[in-house]
């Protein structure tokens, strides 16, 4: 496999949970179900007719796994916009 394509998914995937952390403010609780989610899809194995694609896995485990530990860093901003909204 080109390492180029690995570096460009794995890249998308990685901006694009930044920049819906960026946008989008949820609950607490779905950026914690969304780590869960991101272990269970790395570290269980599929059997062997249903294997995925491994770039399609890692995609959505770097996905859900930055999209759930990046929600502390983006919280501030989320609290000040919605503050002023009501202001």
């Amino acid at each position: 496999m080109n390492p180029l394509l690995v570096f460009v998914v794995y890249g998308a995937a990685f901006l694009l949970a930044l920049a819906l952390l960026y946008r989008y403010c949820v609950g607490w609780y779905w950026h914690a179900l969304s780590i869960v989610i991101a272990f269970v899809i790395g570290l269980t194995p599929f059997p062997e007719g249903w294997r995925p694609p491994d770039l399609v896995v890692g995609f959505f485990f770097v996905f859900l796994f930055v999209w759930g530990f990046g929600a502390p860093f983006f919280r501030g901003r989320h609290r000040r916009s919605l503050t002023q909204r009501n202001a």
